[in-house]
């Protein structure tokens, strides 16, 4: 989707000052010499933009080695392969400059809408996010991650409202995707819910012959101040307290894994503090089944973390499937 008549443009300052930070990230080992054509080029660009996910650093230096490309087209898809492979590596606010600086060189650049879009909704930057989808649908109607991924934001913007972005996800889920199957979600009661956190809470006690002792709690999504700090806008569950096992998920999209194990302690930790996220719970499910199943396997990663037991789990759960580690549209998604 690279626009070949791209107008012609200069980084700006910051930028240039950014990429030489970027540079800095690159270990040798990642960093390799070549030389292409500008059509060898971008389709170098577009190879490492389908396994950024897998190899971001090798994917950041052949980015940075062709932000200097005489081409404007390569030098935006330079941009985006930046952007992409600098958020798999946490570095949002570094990302959402990458692809600022590709979406302000070509406004009709689908992937730098995309790249922006992903990395503001990463630092719980929700209107905005919602503005770049609004314009990226408008040129790639049929890229069901976006349509995904605006109905998570719309969640985000009317949580209290259990129809907010039903719309999106339901074109999400009626369009082909080679990018993952995407669901309308189904939504519970806030009491029900809470009462099928409870009884999960109850099997734990049962199965370990211990009790919790602990508060839990059930929020529909995380305090928006600590996405803004960089909390993962789609995490689960967060455990508050003392505990080794930590909170929020540290890794992009990675479980935490864990179950009820044999040998581990029966008690958490005192002053540790369970919290569920509803809605974030609720949006990888379907059906009432799924959702159940998606609350047993989060209230058993919060215990696996609470009590240090570092077992597999043995629950299966939902996919994990996520709009915003989506790969970049493509021409088919016109």
């Amino acid at each position: 989707m690279a626009n070949h008549k791209a107008p012609d443009f200069e980084p700006g300052e910051p930028l240039r000052d950014a990429a030489a930070r970027w540079l800095n990230l690159v270990p040798a080992e990642h960093r390799r010499d070549g030389r292409e054509s500008a059509d060898d080029a971008l389709e170098t660009l577009r190879e490492h933009m389908r396994s950024c996910r897998d190899h971001p650093l090798g994917a950041l230096w052949v980015a940075h080695r062709h932000l200097g490309d005489p081409v404007p087209a390569v030098r935006i898809a330079a941009l985006v392969l930046a952007s992409e492979a600098l958020w798999w590596l946490g570095h949002f606010e570094d990302a959402r400059l990458a692809a600022q600086a590709a979406a302000d060189a070509d406004p009709a650049s689908a992937q730098a809408l995309w790249r922006l879009a992903v990395a503001l909704y990463r630092q719980g930057r929700f209107e905005e996010a919602g503005e770049r989808l609004d314009d990226l649908l408008k040129l790639a109607d049929r890229f069901a991650p976006a349509w995904a991924l605006r109905g998570q934001v719309k969640v985000w913007l009317d949580a209290g409202n259990p129809e907010a972005g039903r719309a999106d996800f339901a074109g999400a889920a009626a369009l082909p995707s080679g990018s993952g199957i995407w669901v309308v979600p189904y939504r519970m009661a806030g009491a029900e819910f809470k009462a099928a956190v409870d009884a999960q809470i109850r099997v734990h006690d049962a199965e370990t012959g211990g009790s919790s002792g602990e508060p839990t709690d059930v929020a529909l999504l995380p305090d928006k101040s600590r996405v803004e700090r960089g909390v993962d806008p789609d995490s689960r569950w967060h455990l508050e307290g003392p505990s080794r096992g930590g909170g929020d998920r540290d890794t992009q999209f990675g479980g935490l894994g864990g179950d009820f194990a044999a040998g581990a302690r029966s008690r958490v930790s005192f002053g540790d503090r369970f919290v569920l996220y509803q809605r974030n719970i609720e949006n990888l499910c379907q059906d009432r089944a799924a959702l159940r199943e998606e609350i047993r396997k989060s209230v058993a990663e919060l215990f696996d973390a609470a009590l240090d037991s570092r077992a597999a789990i043995a629950i299966k759960g939902a996919p994990e499937q996520h709009a915003e580690g989506a790969n970049v549209p493509g021409d088919d998604d016109r």
